[in-house]
């Protein structure tokens, strides 16, 4: 609420027309709440479904925003924000929703986004977490020098690294995890002989079997002598699962193609996958709310003799975790991805079950899965967990051009799901089911398994 010296200053700028009122009726896939007023829509900052706020309109934007939001009267669904940061942090924008309310505008907005695309009556009430806090298996965090020396752990706040929120302990992590961060935040503060040119770009903390470990993410291709510079002076964290040194490119992603650092002296990263902990290299790709996925996978698992697939096709398929889960004793799976930094993950869940025939090619899906589709038969199930820019089209027109029958597309980017499944449905399929997963609390981020059929 407002104090009385800002309400004064309020009702001025209201009588000289700068200011105005209005309710926020929902919230928006960006994080932002979608305000009303005087018959005109506004996005707002860190603002709760049922708030009735005070802003000054900026109608030059696109879409118009409600700057500088002032609350004149709390939502029953706004809650205090449990975190020190959360004034500054972007990481959990939706930590000041109750959870109930997060899952209901969670279910409506994918609703919203898929109009069109499916029957809303399809969609789902969204799975919750089974953890609304400490959910995150690895956390990626911005490393600054401080003004006095030693560098500090945090999140960006600003577009490409403007600005800068230190952190001392991330709620959204696992507890071993939210420890590493606090802890190696503490030793980086004191290590005076940091200097701009060995400081990393970013860490990863991750959980491995022997305790926390960290990757230090260097931009570009940085000078060997300065990284194992870093690392030397970074063994004072004394993380047992070790730091890993990686370069990554010109948009941030860390690659097989990139260097890495110490690699034999680093644990790898623990993953879970239907009760059995697998190692993976802490680069490649694996779902950061494991018990989340947890539920898909099981679901996926309870389909095996309703999919009856003779083949699964996991495309952009990471380690295989979707294909393995869906397939039967006795039926092949066939794995696509571009990182090559999964096999050793692969051949441990394939030991895992030996009865299903396994394979995983190496590249991007639009260069493989044309020449794959004359392969896919009606009896197949292909199972498609694209990045956040949904399929590529040379994928979709060759699924579109095979026997295919039935398709599994797990997204987190529900307006490419709706852009896809238009395309697809062109050619017949047509969504049999919409599932919304809560990967993210405290996010506007939404998982969704859709399942279609031809």
């Amino acid at each position: 609420m407002i104090e009385d010296s800002e309400q004064e200053s309020l009702q001025h700028s209201f009588k000289s027309g700068a200011r105005q009122v209005g309710e926020v009726t929902a919230l928006s896939s960006d994080g932002r709440g979608i305000v009303k007023s005087r018959g005109q829509v506004f996005f707002a900052e860190r603002v709760v479904t049922g708030d009735r706020v005070a802003f000054t309109p900026d109608t030059e934007s696109n879409p118009m925003v409600a700057v500088n939001p002032k609350v004149l009267k709390l939502s029953a669904f706004h809650c205090e924000h449990p975190c020190r940061h959360a004034k500054e942090c972007p990481a959990s924008e939706w930590g000041i929703v109750t959870y109930d309310c997060q899952l209901t505008e969670k279910t409506e907005l994918v609703r919203r986004v898929l109009r069109g695309a499916v029957d809303g009556e399809l969609v789902a009430d969204i799975w919750p977490s089974p953890q609304q806090w400490g959910y995150r298996n690895r956390l990626t965090l911005q490393v600054r020098m401080r003004e006095h020396g030693g560098a500090e752990l945090g999140y960006a706040t600003g577009a490409r690294g403007a600005g800068f929120s230190p952190i001392k302990k991330c709620l959204l992590a696992i507890e071993p995890v939210a420890s590493a961060v606090g802890h190696a935040g503490w030793i980086l503060r004191d290590l005076r002989e940091l200097t701009v040119e060995i400081l990393p770009d970013r860490m990863m903390f991750f959980d491995t079997s022997e305790g926390p470990g960290a990757m230090a993410i260097f931009k570009g291709r940085p000078v060997e002598t300065d990284v194992q510079h870093f690392l030397e002076l970074a063994k004072k964290i004394e993380l047992p699962g070790g730091i890993w040194g990686a370069s990554s490119n010109q948009v941030g992603i860390v690659g097989e193609r990139g260097t890495f650092w110490r690699e034999e002296e680093c644990r790898a990263m623990q993953v879970d996958w239907l009760g059995h902990k697998l190692e993976a290299h802490p680069a490649g790709f694996a779902q950061v709310n494991e018990e989340a996925f947890a539920e898909v996978l099981s679901y996926l698992k309870s389909l095996r003799d309703d999919f009856a697939a003779r083949t699964v096709w996991d495309l952009y398929g990471g380690y295989g975790a979707l294909g393995f889960a869906a397939a039967r004793d006795g039926s092949r799976v066939h794995v696509v991805e571009q990182s090559g930094l999964v096999e050793s993950t692969f051949a441990q869940l394939a030991k895992l079950r030996p009865n299903v025939e396994a394979e995983l090619q190496q590249g991007e899906a639009a260069r493989v899965v044309p020449k794959l589709a004359r392969k896919i038969s009606e009896d197949d199930l292909v199972i498609l967990d694209p990045p956040k820019s949904g399929c590529h089209p040379e994928v979709l027109a060759a699924l579109m051009e095979s026997k295919l029958h039935r398709i599994a597309y797990l997204s987190c980017n529900p307006a490419r799901l709706s852009r896809d499944l238009k395309i697809l449905a062109e050619q017949g399929f047509q969504a049999k089911m919409v599932q919304p997963m809560d990967f993210f609390p405290q996010t506007p981020e939404i998982e969704v398994l859709a399942i279609a059929e031809r």
